[in-house]
């Protein structure tokens, strides 16, 4: 199932910072599982690098657990839904991918990435789409750290549309196309 795909369009950065995104994972926006049946496959649409906002991830989070997000206390704020963890070792080295028109990475939706602010006059673009297995299955994020995150998009979702969703599911289920296969719990 192609679960969430999007064209990215970073804008240059007019001194407010808000072209960076906080380091985050993912499956904090996911309410469905497992999480080693989820991927993203990221790919650049020009040349990348730290000038214009490239991805920075943190190698080997990916086998580690779903950390608690929020927004990030960041001088002059962050965008809407641009929530960033809270704890991690910010003595971890990251990496800062350098990538070619062309070029795709893979990662694993427990992955701690992020990017940096687009200092060039131009827009970063790039596209990105999250796969999952149609076998996958929704959770109830009641109780969970991202109650919160669907209290937010649910209220995000009903200004946006005359929809009345229910849930961060419905949300999920309405947008969810099937690539190939039978769709079954997805």
């Amino acid at each position: 199932m192609a679960m969430h795909t999007m064209v990215i369009n970073k804008p240059p950065d007019a001194g407010r910072k808000t072209s960076r995104h906080p380091l985050h994972q993912d499956l904090h926006y996911f309410p469905f599982r497992p999480s080693d049946y989820i991927v993203c496959a990221w790919t650049a649409m020009e040349h990348m690098d730290r000038n214009n906002g490239c991805l920075a991830v943190l190698p080997g989070t990916h086998k580690g657990t779903l950390k608690p997000h929020d927004y990030p206390q960041w001088e002059k704020g962050v965008n809407i839904l641009f929530h960033g963890i809270q704890d991690y070792d910010k003595n971890s080295e990251l990496k800062h991918l350098v990538m070619e028109k062309g070029d795709t990475v893979f990662f694993h939706p427990l992955l701690i990435h992020g990017s940096g602010s687009n200092q060039t006059k131009g827009f970063r673009k790039a596209i990105s789409c999250h796969f999952a297995a149609a076998s996958c299955h929704y959770i109830d994020v009641k109780g969970t750290t991202q109650e919160k995150l669907e209290k937010e998009v649910l209220k995000v979702a009903s200004r946006n549309n005359e929809m009345d969703l229910l849930n961060l599911k419905d949300i999920w289920q309405f947008q969810a196309r099937l690539v190939k296969g039978e769709r079954i719990n997805l």
